[in-house]
């Protein structure tokens, strides 16, 4: 298994390419201390899973074999929801199938997923269902699951038929996300995360980091914290023990109201270590009612 700091330097070798990069430029861009790039620096030319071509940083064959494990395939992407505060948008389409500025929202997350080599993609859908079958023609590669009970319970209910589909490790996405900065899914990830932006304040879902820097306080509103967004990842565990936890809580709650990050975030934090993974407000769009979606597309406010 490789340390967290191998995995961070490898992971960036393979995104950026043969280059020259100075010890500090890589302290920098991964956060990590100087003096930890250069011991593993020295470790990973020792053990051949990086060389060094004059003064340019190059991963060999075997540094991509010991990063192959935590390269991510699979994605699962909740779709049922009917997005009533985007009416009109959304009377004959699911919002994920809303066009900003020419392309449908849901397009932007599969493109930045295509973009990082995932193409074993699961769409659970619910509201006007058949809708997303058009996303087929330049997707064929995608997979539909239908959740028939998209209008009476929360999104727990999407997230309980995922099964086989979310194993082995697996990004888990909300749909109607407008992805502005497609590296916010990357092809490799080493722990399970969540994405989030720093805020000062904010009146949504947001969550704090404990001492040893993983998620707590998911709560709506906050003070110094972080935005939660709809992006994660799940390592192969946290999958396991997720789809286990998920129909858990989903059997036991008499309305079902409940959403699918409340289990491992709150009901049963204890059992999952998730990290946040810092993205920046203007990487993501959320967008939240039909004069939102004007503000972006000024064609939707002449209509």
């Amino acid at each position: 298994m490789l340390t967290r700091y191998k995995f961070e330097i490898l992971r960036f070798l393979e995104k950026n390419g043969v280059r020259s990069y100075s010890h500090r430029q890589l302290s920098d861009e991964l956060m990590i201390s100087n003096t930890e790039i250069t011991n593993n620096i020295l470790d990973m030319l020792k053990d051949n899973l990086i060389i060094k071509d004059r003064e340019n940083l190059k991963i060999t064959k075997k540094g991509l074999e010991v990063l192959e494990p935590y390269r991510v395939k699979k994605a699962v992407i909740l779709a049922a929801g009917f997005g009533s505060r985007m009416m009109p948008a959304t009377k004959d389409k699911p919002k994920p199938m809303v066009t900003v500025n020419g392309k449908r929202i849901i397009e932007t997350l599969l493109d930045a997923l295509v973009k990082a080599e995932i193409k074993d993609i699961t769409i659970i859908r619910g509201y006007k269902g058949e809708k997303f079958d058009e996303l087929l023609t330049r997707y064929p590669f995608i997979k539909f699951i239908n959740n028939l009970d998209y209008d009476k319970y929360n999104n727990i209910s999407s997230a309980i038929l995922a099964k086989d589909c979310f194993i082995g490790g697996s990004y888990l996405c909300e749909a109607d996300l407008y992805i502005s900065n497609p590296d916010v899914i990357t092809k490799y990830q080493y722990t399970s995360n969540i994405l989030g932006s720093w805020s000062l304040q904010t009146d949504d879902w947001s969550f704090k980091l404990d001492s040893s820097g993983h998620i707590t306080n998911y709560q709506k509103g906050n003070t110094y914290c972080w935005n939660y967004y709809g992006i994660s990842y799940w390592t192969p565990e946290d999958c396991k023990k997720l789809n286990r936890d998920w129909r858990k809580y989903y059997i036991a709650s008499e309305d079902k109201d409940i959403f699918w990050e409340q289990v491992p975030l709150q009901l049963n934090m204890n059992d999952y270590q998730v990290e946040v993974r810092p993205c920046n407000k203007s990487d993501i769009i959320e967008i939240d009612n039909y004069y939102e979606l004007a503000q972006l597309d000024s064609s939707y406010a002449k209509r």
